[in-house]
Parts: C-alpha cells; sequence; structure tokens
C-alpha cells in the first residue's frame, strides 16, 4: 500500500525487501539515475517504511497513519536528517557536516547521524545532491561511512556513478534507478499537473507530448512545460544534428536562453545544465539508434536522430565513438558549469568541441585531434 504512489524502480524495491528480509539492510546506499525520476520520493518512501511505528521494519511496508509515517511525510522526524545543497552554493560544504565556528564537531549531519535514535529504532539521513561533494567536505564524512553508528542508514541521492568521488563509491551499496517510461511519466505528470490546479497551466501541450520528450524523467517534463524551454530543445537538438553546434553565434543564443531565467546566478546555470542534459539524451539516442534499437522518442528527437544517423550511415561504429564523446564532453561541460566557470567561456568551448566532433574530428581532453572519419 504505501509504495503505491511510487511508480517505477520496482528492482530497486525487490533489492531492499530481500535485503530487510535477510537482515542484511546496509549502512550506505548510493542511489544514482537521472534527475527527476523518482529517486528522492523512493528514499522518502523508504524512510517511512523503516521509521513507522507500527508495521515491524521486515515488512518494509509503511502504514502512513502512524505518528512516526506522518512526521516523515512532513520532514519533521527527529530521527530523519535532510541535507541539500544550499541555495546559489556549487558545493556541498563542510559545515553541513561537521558544524562551523565554535560549533565545530558539535553539529552538523555527522554528529547528528552518531546520535542514539529518538524513537527507539534508526536514525536515517538522506544527502541530496551528492554531485557536489568536494574532497574536503566528502573527507568529512569517510568516517562516518568507514564505521557507521549502530541503526543508522545513510542514502545518497546523485546523477551517475562517474560523477561521484571514488571515496564515497567505494564505501557505499550502488543502487541504479533507470528512466521512466513515456507512460510512467505521463501517469505522474496525470497527478501534478492538473486541470484543477490554483495556478494556470503554463504550457498547453498535453501531458503525453511532455512525457515523450522528458527522456523518462519527471522533472524535466515539468520544466518543458514552459514554451520558451521546449522551443529552445527543438532548436538545440537541430543545431546539433546539423553537425555543427557552434555555427551561427548559437553560442550566444544558448547565452541569453540562460539569462532569460532570472537574475541569479545559480538560475542561468541550472538552464545551461539543463541544455546539456538535452544534448546527453540526444547522443545517447543516437548510439541506441545507430544500434538498431527502437526507443521511445518525440517527434523533434526522432527527426534530430534520424539526421545524425544518416550522416553515418557508412560508418555507424564512427558516429557511435563520436557520440560518445560528445556524451564524456558534456557531462565535463556541465561540472564547470557546477563549479563556477566562466559562462560564456565554458559554453563557447563547449560547443567548439561538438562541432568538431560533428566534423569528425575526435578531440582529446587537450584539444588534440585524435582522427577523422
Amino acid at each position: 500500500m504505501s509504495w503505491d504512489n511510487v511508480i517505477g524502480h520496482q528492482s530497486a524495491l525487490e533489492r531492499f525487501q530481500k535485503s530487510v528480509a535477510r537482515n542484511r539492510l546496509a549502512s550506505t546506499y548510493l542511489f544514482v539515475g537521472d534527475d527527476g525520476i523518482g529517486k528522492r520520493t523512493f528514499a522518502m518512501k523508504l524512510a517511512q517504511a523503516v521509521l513507522c511505528d507500527r508495521n515491524p521494519i521486515e515488512a518494509l511496508t509503511a502504514c502512513e497513519e502512524c505518528p512516526a509515517c506522518v512526521q516523515v511525510r512532513q520532514r519533521t522526524h527527529p530521527d530523519l536528517l535532510l541535507i541539500s545543497k544550499p541555495k546559489g552554493k556549487s558545493i556541498l560544504p563542510v559545515e553541513l557536516f561537521i558544524g562551523k565556528g565554535d560549533k565545530r564537531r558539535r553539529e552538523g549531519l555527522v554528529y547528528d547521524i552518531g546520535l542514539k535514535p529518538f524513537c527507539g529504532g534508526h536514525r536515517i539521513a538522506i544527502i541530496d545532491d551528492a554531485d557536489f561533494f568536494n574532497t574536503e567536505s566528502a573527507n568529512c564524512l569517510l568516517k562516518t561511512l568507514e564505521e557507521p553508528p549502530p541503526n543508522s542508514l545513510l542514502i545518497l541521492l546523485g546523477s551517475s556513478q562517474q560523477r561521484q568521488l571514488q571515496t564515497i563509491v567505494s564505501r557505499s551499496q550502488v543502487v541504479r534507478f533507470d528512466p521512466l517510461s513515456d507512460q510512467q511519466v505521463t501517469e505522474i505528470l496525470n497527478r501534478v499537473r492538473t486541470a484543477d490546479d490554483e495556478e494556470p497551466a503554463t504550457s498547453s501541450l498535453p501531458n503525453d507530448v511532455l512525457a515523450a520528450a522528458a527522456g523518462g524523467s519527471v522533472g524535466r517534463a515539468l520544466l518543458l512545460a514552459d514554451p520558451e524551454v521546449m522551443e529552445f530543445r527543438q532548436t538545440l537538438l537541430q543545431r546539433l544534428a546539423s553537425g555543427d553546434a557552434h555555427a551561427s553565434d548559437f553560442a550566444k543564443q544558448l547565452i541569453a536562453f540562460a539569462e532569460a531565467a532570472g537574475k541569479e546566478n545559480y538560475l542561468k546555470r541550472q538552464r545551461i545544465a539543463l541544455v546539456a542534459d538535452f544534448a546527453i539524451e540526444f547522443f545517447r539516442r543516437c548510439t541506441l539508434g545507430l544500434a538498431g534499437t527502437q526507443v521511445e522518442a518525440d517527434s523533434a528527437m526522432a527527426d534530430g536522430v534520424g539526421k545524425y544517423a544518416e550522416r553515418y550511415r557508412n560508418n555507424p561504429s564512427a558516429g557511435a565513438e563520436y557520440a560518445c564523446e560528445c556524451i564524456d564532453r558534456s557531462g565535463e561541460f556541465q561540472r564547470h558549469v557546477f563549479a563556477n566557470a566562466g559562462l560564456p567561456n565554458a559554453v563557447d568551448s563547449w560547443l567548439i568541441d561538438l562541432g568538431r566532433l560533428g566534423r569528425g574530428e575526435l578531440v582529446t581532453t587537450g584539444d588534440t585531434l585524435m582522427g577523422t572519419i
């Protein structure tokens, strides 16, 4: 009953059910998968099931009605610790883990998770934005990961295993979350975007159209409900399919799109990171298309992937290799964006690289040509 509102991720649920049944629940888990696919929702539901007053942990099912279940839902349970990157920050600061000033080591997550459970069960910490650990903040957590306090459970949420520090990955049980199907995204959108919403709809596009363009992410679908975002995505896909993303002052268009997000710097960076997400999804689908795999896609994506595949009709392996390199470059570009790199230079460099790759020039990280088709 308590998992009914968690759509998808059945394999992850079965994994936890087996672990609990065998009394082998680990102390630290790293959830990885695209943003907006339900990792946080799953983590909160898991916390509710573990902390439920009424049902035993072996059931791994929250009753939804006891004080503990209500407190977890309201995020006020004394044994539930929630950590996320502060607004406007580019990293998870060390103060979140060990406190600051004269309270250092006497507050923060490391101190709090070591306290005895207030309600006699578990202490659970959910660390959002795990992509934004730096070496200093991760080091604050290492002793806790190596010697976890009794009855503690840490859940870290990140976009991919590759973006995590190896010191974190090596001390965690990795749980991979796959993108949702278009049907599942539509089902969730039908719940959160209803005709009875107090706020007027930001887009006249139906939910199934948004789902088809979202690449399995509800969060991305909600962003695409903004007509400006959907329009820019279509322009981007056309540019990527053309093979020269840097042509016709596209860098200026991208910066203007970011500037339209608002005055605050973090909003601009979030928009540019979203553009990189669109590019990663495009090139991922290109690799699948060149391999002959049929995937769900909206018309704009399908048209772009088709044009890309046509360019490499006589050498699909080269096309797949370049697409994979573009994925790597786009992920690296995102890391620069979140690390507060200068946006115009970062955008320009990224698009130049994509353009070179699109023309068949395989570029290394050091900007050296490795070969051509």
